[in-house]
Parts: structure tokens; C-alpha cells; sequence
């Protein structure tokens, strides 16, 4: 198994519109081969905080869902909606 944390940091005024580019990832991702879980979250004490934390069978299934139609369409609107590029971590589960 392999878990990945993607973190996001939306602009002041760009917190809404990012709030939907990353929501429509949800419903097509979790359809995925390999997906696990893919769990969107938002900070409560700081909504410009939004976090995936998502499960995947193999890196394999993971690189694929990177390659996904809507992954891709997303990708092309983040820029102009985050104060950074998203940091995307992936993992091993060790316990």
C-alpha cells in the first residue's frame, strides 16, 4: 500500500473556486483501479488549508490516476489558484 499526502494552499480570494476545482477530483478518483481511499480535508482554523490524504494498492495505479483526464484538466487551474505549488507526499505504511 502506498499513502499520499498532497497539500494545498489556496490564494486569499481563490479559496472557493479552489474548493470546487479539488472537490471534482473526488467522485472520478475514487472509481480509480487501485484507489483505496481519497479523502478531501480543509483546516479548520485556516480554510486556505486543504489536504488529500489518499490510499493507493500500487505506485503504479498512483502514476495512472496522475495521468487521469480530470487530474490533468485540474492541474491547468491550480496555478492561478494557490500561493505555492502543492507539495505532494508519498509514503509507506511501516505499522
Amino acid at each position: 500500500m502506498l499513502r499520499v499526502v498532497a497539500l494545498f494552499r489556496a490564494k486569499p480570494d481563490k479559496i472557493e473556486e479552489l474548493r470546487e476545482v479539488l472537490t471534482a477530483f473526488v467522485a472520478p478518483t475514487v472509481k480509480e483501479k487501485g484507489c483505496v481511499f481519497y479523502q478531501l480535508h480543509q483546516n479548520l482554523k485556516d480554510p486556505q488549508d486543504f489536504s488529500f490524504l489518499e490510499e493507493w494498492e500500487t505506485e503504479e495505479d498512483l502514476d495512472a490516476h496522475g495521468q487521469s483526464a480530470h487530474i490533468q484538466e485540474g492541474r491547468k487551474k491550480i496555478p492561478d489558484l494557490v500561493e505555492v505549488p502543492a507539495d505532494v507526499r508519498r509514503y509507506k505504511l511501516l505499522l
